[in-house]
């Protein structure tokens, strides 16, 4: 570990993580090549965001709590701030941000939020541990947002869905975006034999399913095969992003999402959020596993 990086590793792969953010900048094999997007200016400048203390945006970027309005921007200020270790060994770390002067602007809660990184056989688990450390309930949303390096063009990229092992063909809803909010409009994706990609499918913004009926997102490139498994067996809705033209891809598991464009502001009223009790904690996680 040095003074804005950690980094983790057992016998079949290994990870770095970044103080700031709790961010996942590095994922490979042994001896193998980095699966993660490497950020730029030109086409986006993070890797694998962590969403809290909000997923999406709330409208206008502003809402109320018990009278008062607060000021926050799409995705949370977890992402933006330095966390502190209080764990490490040599296949895992647990990264922990805890409320202060700064949050305390922006949300009025007081919380302890714990990103959790552990390797286990050739997947990585990340796990967000959130606490309630006040004494009157608290209202959130989690989530990630990793992005990973395509292997040619998205065109040259699909995807497969599986459950409980089993690979899957479906309909779902896609919930359709509008400047960052839901407009509260659905259109209907069919996945036969898997999901092929293109840049039209993201010309308006993500590919949002909520209460997904999958548990493992396979990411396939026709360059050389399975690029990874994605895991997560608990989410309330997932996105798939990506910028037409842009060499990355990202599979965002969620615990809450973006305001609709009719939402009043009230933070109470928002839908997706997640309440914890003074004093309580939730631990939600997800895995990427390589070939």
């Amino acid at each position: 570990m040095n003074e804005s990086m950690v980094v983790i590793a057992n016998d079949s792969i290994s990870a770095e993580i970044s103080l700031l953010g709790a961010e996942l900048r590095v994922l490979r094999k042994k001896d193998g090549e980095n699966v993660m997007w490497a950020a730029d200016t030109d086409h986006w400048n993070r890797v694998s965001p962590n969403l809290f203390p909000i997923v999406g945006r709330v409208k206008g970027d502003q809402y109320s709590v018990d009278g008062k309005e607060y000021e926050m921007r799409q995705h949370g200020f977890a992402r933006d701030q330095f966390f502190e270790v209080i764990e490490v060994s040599a296949d895992e770390v647990a990264l922990r941000l805890v409320f202060g002067e700064v949050t305390l602007a922006m949300y009025p809660y007081q919380f302890e939020f714990v990103v959790r990184y552990r390797l286990e056989g050739a997947t990585l688990w990340v796990e967000y541990q959130t606490k309630n450390l006040g004494d009157a309930d608290m209202l959130y949303s989690v989530g990630g947002h990793p992005g990973f390096a395509l292997r040619g063009d998205l065109g040259q990229h699909h995807l497969q869905f599986g459950l409980a092992g089993e690979w899957l063909d479906f309909s779902a809803e896609r919930h359709c975006i509008e400047g960052g909010l839901y407009t509260g409009e659905t259109s209907t994706v069919v996945v036969s034999q898997g999901l092929k990609l293109s840049d039209d499918l993201f010309e308006t913004d993500a590919i949002v399913f909520r209460e997904p009926v999958f548990d493992q997102v396979r990411l396939l490139s026709e360059v050389d095969g399975t690029m990874l498994d994605f895991y997560c067996w608990e989410w309330d809705a997932v996105g798939f992003w990506t910028k037409p033209g842009a060499p990355f891809f990202c599979i965002e598991p969620w615990w809450g999402w973006a305001d609709e464009v009719g939402a009043t502001g009230e933070f109470s009223e928002k839908a997706g959020l997640h309440k914890l009790s003074p004093g309580a904690e939730e631990s939600l996680s997800y895995g990427i596993g390589l070939p």
